[in-house]
């Protein structure tokens, strides 16, 4: 399957209003920034992995947010944005926090924990050999089993075929269980949302 980069991205876009509402409503924000627009200093906070800044208790986040269809019970995170030479969002980026939408809840994950574990620890144990496999495969999946710390890990690799203005380039990441990076020293607090009657989603 082809991964239009533009309709995703507008997609994106789309989900702002819900992400704002999510903001107000439940984390209270006095001030939302957005990075939406094609101005030269909103692109660079896109290139820096930031959507948004967000205001809370006179705080300032720098946020990335990211957007799934469902909530399958565990986290993809980005290893190559164009394999194989150029790294994915969770190297490149500088937000403090991923936001992570599912129409049934949105998880607030610390950026650095999860840099941190992922860039020193996991990345490090995963053979190059499967982003080989999976590229050279063409398909958008393939499940694995790593060894870590005496145990066996059930992972998914996932692959996105890119394209853009004639470009076409591969996405490769993988997705592991939330449980697996709690445990693993990632700070990461749910926030379940409850459905309207109206078919959207009210916030607790």
């Amino acid at each position: 399957m082809i991964h239009n980069f533009d309709l995703s991205l507008q997609h994106e876009r789309q989900q702002a209003g819900l992400a704002d509402a999510f903001y107000r409503e439940v984390l209270h924000v006095s001030e939302i920034i957005r990075y939406n627009s094609d101005t030269e200093h909103d692109m660079d906070m896109q290139r820096q992995d930031v959507d948004v800044t967000i205001v809370r208790k006179g705080i300032s986040y720098k946020v990335s947010e990211k957007f799934r269809s469902k909530d399958y019970g565990d986290l993809y995170v980005e290893v190559f944005s164009k394999y194989p030479h150029v790294k994915g969002w969770l190297e490149t980026g500088t937000p403090n926090a991923i936001l992570y939408f599912t129409p049934e809840s949105v998880y607030w994950i610390t950026h650095k924990s999860l840099s941190t574990f992922c860039l020193h620890t996991l990345f490090p144990l995963v053979p190059p050999a499967w982003y080989a496999e999976i590229f050279n495969s063409g398909k958008p999946r393939i499940s694995k089993t790593l060894r870590f710390d005496n145990r066996m890990i059930a992972l998914t690799l996932i692959q996105a075929h890119n394209r853009l203005d004639g470009c076409c380039w591969e996405t490769i990441g993988l997705c592991a269980p939330f449980s697996f990076f709690e445990e693993n020293g990632v700070r990461i607090r749910k926030y379940p949302l409850e459905k309207s009657g109206r078919g959207g989603a009210a916030f607790f």
